[in-house]
């Protein structure tokens, strides 16, 4: 008997490697209303695909294979959307209405399911969306001004919200949807980030300039770092012991060791002209630390064994909120 092989399967086996096994890194380009599609193999934008306005922040599916681009707001805009691309191939596959909740920003994704979990920054409040059948399936009120980024525990059943307005951040069951407690946090919280083991909650303070660390199991604040600068994002390593901060007015990238608090490394990105970073992304493997120069429209690539940029890639106007898929992304 003769064994058949389909066509497809005899080009899949040719093709080189690297274009079977480079991951994508997608960025959201929030001064043009775009999406960067950026091979890693390469470090080139294989394509760059119209969103709603204002795409600050993303966020992947669990098996990696779609995006979810918010559309938040800038002066005369307001997003009641959000876009949903394919990974393979950078085409939107659908559009979200989310009315009456406007101004979606800080977002993930529940688990390993259909669910994910966004802040509705103009109307005040939570919601939860099924990407599945386009639905909010519900929504709370945080009640607070500014309600802007969020950060969920490792089981995926609270999520953290800080409120930037009301200098608040908001406990919120993820399960029922409902607003647990709602504390102080420093003036100007944004930063939010939960510690791999789920243990602490780490807040950015914009104004105070200071980082407060609180117990999960408690809430109470644990323990205060005085940076001395805006830190606009915070994103633990996987491995637990270290955490980056993002300098926004000092253009550099901050490392703290996460059991001492002290600083251990500063990444200066203004000499690579990669001004204003305001987002992070570790890659899974917590080799590479990706920051978005959201005044150059550039990531910078930094390898995390000598806390030295490796690579520059170019992406667009407002380069913000990042994701990394293993997909390749298709050569147009």
């Amino acid at each position: 008997m003769r064994l058949l092989i389909p066509y497809s399967l005899i080009l899949l086996c040719l093709l080189p490697s690297s274009f079977i096994f480079a991951s994508t890194l997608i960025v959201g380009n929030k001064y043009e209303g775009t999406v960067s599609f950026i091979n890693l193999e390469s470090g080139k934008e294989i394509k760059r695909t119209e969103t709603g306005g204002a795409p600050h922040e993303l966020v992947l599916s669990p098996d990696q294979s779609k995006v979810v681009v918010v559309s938040y707001l800038e002066d005369g805009y307001v997003g009641e959307e959000l876009n949903v691309f394919d990974v393979a191939t950078g085409k939107r596959l659908s559009l979200i209405d989310i009315s009456p909740h406007m101004g979606p920003h800080g977002i993930a994704w529940l688990g390993d399911g259909n669910d994910l979990i966004v802040t509705t920054e103009e109307s005040h409040d939570v919601i939860k969306v099924d990407i599945a059948s386009g639905k909010v399936l519900g929504s709370v009120s945080t009640d607070q001004i500014g309600s802007h980024l969020l950060a969920l525990s490792p089981d995926y059943k609270t999520a953290y919200v800080t409120s930037r307005g009301s200098d608040t951040f908001s406990v919120i069951d993820t399960d029922t949807m409902t607003l647990k407690k709602t504390l102080p946090a420093g003036d100007g919280p944004e930063a939010v980030w939960v510690s791999p083991d789920g243990k602490e909650l780490w807040i950015g303070n914009n104004r105070s300039k200071n980082i407060l660390i609180f117990e999960t199991a408690n809430l109470e604040k644990k323990d205060a770092i005085d940076v001395d600068y805006l830190p606009i994002r915070i994103r633990f390593h996987p491995q637990g012991k270290l955490v980056a901060v993002a300098d926004q007015q000092g253009n550099r990238v901050v490392i703290y060791d996460v059991a001492s608090r002290k600083e251990l490394q500063s990444i200066d990105l203004g000499s690579a002209a990669a001004r204003e970073p305001a987002s992070l992304l570790f890659s899974p493997d917590g080799k590479f630390l990706y920051v978005g120069s959201q005044r150059d429209g550039k990531v910078v690539e930094i390898d995390t064994g000598k806390w030295e940029i490796k690579r520059i890639f170019r992406a667009g106007q407002g380069a913000d909120g990042m994701g990394w898929s293993p997909i390749t992304i298709q050569p147009q």
